[in-house]
């Protein structure tokens, strides 16, 4: 893929320099990313990094005979891959398409190259790795010590910033995996936004009415991480 005119969604090839981009775009393939697609396998090799253009993946921990728990969440801000970055080459989490949208593949061999070639394609991801690390952080804290109803606002804010949509399609079922939570507490939590005039929930489907609304409920536990996030690499 050697078309300079390609106009790039994804806040990290936005941000490539020419020379960095002409090192990845040979090898960049748009790809369209249902809902459930696996992007990663725990403890298996990574062989692919996606940079998304549209949609959600989930970074998501899976204990022996225990639920599974959202620990990432990463959209057009980002990618996947992030092991790839530090060294690594197996996957720590399996991650996978939380809302459909689309992006970009690219082999990891060719990221690994790319990475040993250039010091400032290496140095970009390794800033985004490190507000990946912060976002996680964030969520065990917010998952340990944060109400239901501020951990499901916080997501929601952090789901609208990826999507930069007021609407998007999730179930209660997804929302229950992300929030690490039974469903019938997600209906709950979200009965109650609902409420207050926050959002409006139907069948596999949110509308986010007062983000301000959403942001006060989520009483710090959202912010951040995004302001992290804006401080080393810009506003997505």
């Amino acid at each position: 893929m050697s078309n300079q005119s390609i106009t790039y969604r994804n806040a990290l090839l936005k941000r490539l320099s020419r020379a960095d981009l002409d090192l990845l775009e040979p090898h960049l393939k748009r790809v369209d990313l249902p809902l459930r697609t696996p992007l990663e396998n725990a403890k298996s090799l990574i062989e692919h990094v996606y940079f998304l253009e549209s949609g959600i993946a989930s970074v998501v921990a899976r204990i022996p005979n225990g639920r599974d728990t959202e620990v990432g969440l990463i959209g057009l801000e980002g990618m996947t891959g992030s092991l790839l970055v530090l060294g690594g080459d197996r996957a720590a989490h399996d991650t996978y398409v939380q809302v459909a949208g689309d992006g970009y593949q690219l082999p990891a061999s060719k990221l690994v190259a790319a990475m040993s070639e250039s010091t400032t394609l290496k140095a970009l991801l390794l800033l985004y790795v490190h507000t990946l690390f912060v976002q996680i952080s964030y969520t065990a804290l917010v998952n340990a010590r944060s109400k239901l109803d501020e951990r499901l606002a916080r997501w929601l804010l952090m789901c609208r910033d990826r999507v930069s949509d007021d609407r998007f399609a999730i179930t209660h079922e997804f929302m229950s995996v992300m929030l690490g939570v039974r469903r019938p507490g997600v209906t709950v939590a979200i009965q109650e936004l609902e409420g207050r005039g926050l959002i409006r929930a139907s069948r596999g489907e949110i509308l986010i009415r007062d983000r301000d609304g959403l942001f006060q409920i989520a009483d710090g536990a959202y912010s951040e991480p995004e302001q992290e996030y804006e401080r080393l690499l810009g506003k997505i």
